[in-house]
């Protein structure tokens, strides 16, 4: 969906439980009856994103053909309007560079003298993590690299940690507590979840994804004379393992 059009969002999550008594005792004991699930409201301007909001949600109607298709959705930021624009600078992310010689399409690979793993380059600063350690039902994340002293990340932001072999591989945790650096820019962040990825390179400015479904019936909206108007999406996580698999296509490139 063009994030480009969406002035208001909630990204949350919804584990449904099941309250049983015992008819012996009179217990209460609550229990999970459902998986969890990730729920999305997005309300989208029709004249953002360079006044096509509307034609985008439209388009995306017509593509989910009443909400029998998903659609795969990145989470919205804790405090976008304050926070996340700091959180994406260059002093907390980096980003992989591919040289190329000429207009050539092929990507050239640098090496350090003669040995056999490539030299990378990235532009922006590159967060190093160390190894997690768990610490109850926590789990401890070490990185240096950030600015000093300062707040870097706030509970329930995302993470992304890449792998220093191949940056396609990646994951995402969430953070749990407010993390500040001390004088040599490194903290320890607690997560949320076991990082999979051993000593690999972290972008503070993470994100989640899924796939969702419409909740509900598709979104309508009445256009007035001379002002914005908007579309409210609802959308409840899907998986894959409930639909046989998922094949997914962009229409916007």
């Amino acid at each position: 969906m063009a994030a480009g059009g969406v002035i208001g969002s909630e990204w949350t999550e919804v584990a449904p439980v099941a309250r049983l008594r015992s008819l012996m005792t009179g217990r209460d004991q609550m229990q999970a009856s459902q998986r969890k699930r990730k729920v999305v409201t997005l309300q989208v301007s029709a004249l953002a994103a360079g006044r096509m909001g509307a034609g985008y949600c439209e388009m995306l109607k017509q593509l989910l053909e009443g909400g029998i298709h998903g659609v795969r959705i990145k989470s919205s930021p804790i405090n976008w309007h304050l926070d996340e624009l700091r959180r994406q600078g260059a002093d907390m992310n980096a980003h992989p560079l591919n040289w190329r010689a000429g207009s050539g399409v092929d990507p050239l690979t640098w090496r350090a003298g003669s040995g056999p793993n490539p030299l990378r380059s990235f532009s922006g600063t590159v967060i190093e993590a160390g190894t997690a350690t768990a610490s109850g039902m926590w789990w401890h994340l070490p990185v240096s690299g950030l600015p000093p002293r300062m707040q870097v990340a706030a509970p329930g932001d995302y993470i992304r940690i890449h792998s220093m072999a191949d940056a396609a591989i990646s994951e995402v945790a969430r953070v749990v507590r407010a993390a500040v650096t001390n004088g040599s820019g490194a903290v320890t962040l607690r997560l949320d979840r076991q990082p999979t990825i051993a000593n690999g390179r972290v972008n503070m400015a993470g994100q989640d994804e899924a796939v969702f479904r419409v909740d509900g019936a598709l979104p309508r909206s009445v256009q007035p004379v001379g002002a914005d108007w908007s579309y409210t999406w609802a959308f409840r996580e899907v998986f894959a393992d409930e639909v046989g698999g998922f094949t997914e296509r962009n229409p916007w490139i």
